[in-house]
């Protein structure tokens, strides 16, 4: 199997709400404890780092077996460093060929999802045409702007939303590049991705409180449909890292 890290994103600093990633939910005392119980259990924990300017933040890597990423301060505070920087100062310490960036901002995206886009990358990216890989949810909807309507005529021609042509929103769970592309190019996607579409659970990005109240309120969806298992004959044999400790 290919050479994969997964990154795990988190900072002190949330503007629109205050120590987001320190929320609980589900079963666990933060939302960066549910996202790392999520991953151990589809990849090696010392494939998964987490990165943080926050010793408090860090100091939950050792609870999980994951690795710390020490985050340079200015790469964690707001309007400082531009995104690409953020990007590349974070991806260029991750010892591994190739990189997943999973946030703790989706918390419903399953276990069985990360597998399942392991896999679609191994299978279309490292050994396909494609250059990267986003985590997308399939659109059939009505959009305009303050010009018109985008993607239909709202006129008497008016389109059924079953004939809408396939718009895509990324969902902020899952990007997946190459270290040397995403060094290359400072962004995580590539000019020819893999579309990975997901479930509406997956999408739920938590943005602002009202956003971070339903995913609680889906959380009862996630465990009535028992998302939280991993089919085992899915699983990869990956092959275990050196621990190692990374940072600025």
């Amino acid at each position: 199997m290919y050479d994969l890290a997964v990154v795990v994103p988190v900072r002190r600093g949330s503007s629109r709400i205050a120590n987001k990633s320190m929320l609980p939910f589900g079963d666990a005392p933060s939302l960066i404890e549910w996202k790392l119980s999520q991953l151990v259990r589809v990849i090696d924990p010392a494939r998964i780092f987490l990165s943080s300017e926050d010793e408090e933040f860090l100091s939950l890597a050792a609870r999980f077996g994951v690795s710390r990423h020490e985050r340079e301060l200015r790469l964690a505070t707001d309007h400082v460093a531009p995104f690409r920087d953020v990007i590349t100062g974070i991806v260029r310490d991750i010892p591994h060929d190739h990189v997943a960036w999973c946030t703790v901002v989706c918390p419903l995206m399953s276990p069985q999802e990360y597998l399942d886009a392991f896999r679609r990358y191994h299978d279309d990216v490292v050994c396909g045409d494609r250059d990267s890989l986003v985590g997308v949810n399939l659109l059939k909807e009505y959009f305009w702007t303050a010009e018109g309507s985008l993607n239909y005529q709202a006129t008497r021609d008016h389109t059924i939303s079953q004939e809408l042509p396939d718009w895509f929103k990324v969902t902020n769970s899952i990007y997946m590049c190459s270290k040397a592309d995403i060094m290359r190019q400072e962004y995580f996607i590539g000019q020819r991705p893999v579309l990975q579409q997901l479930s509406k659970l997956s999408g739920v990005d938590i943005d602002y409180i009202e956003d971070y109240r339903m995913a609680r309120a889906l959380h009862a969806i996630y465990g009535e449909d028992g998302l939280d298992t991993v089919r085992p004959d899915t699983l990869i044999d990956w092959p275990r890292p050196l621990p190692l400790a990374v940072g600025m």
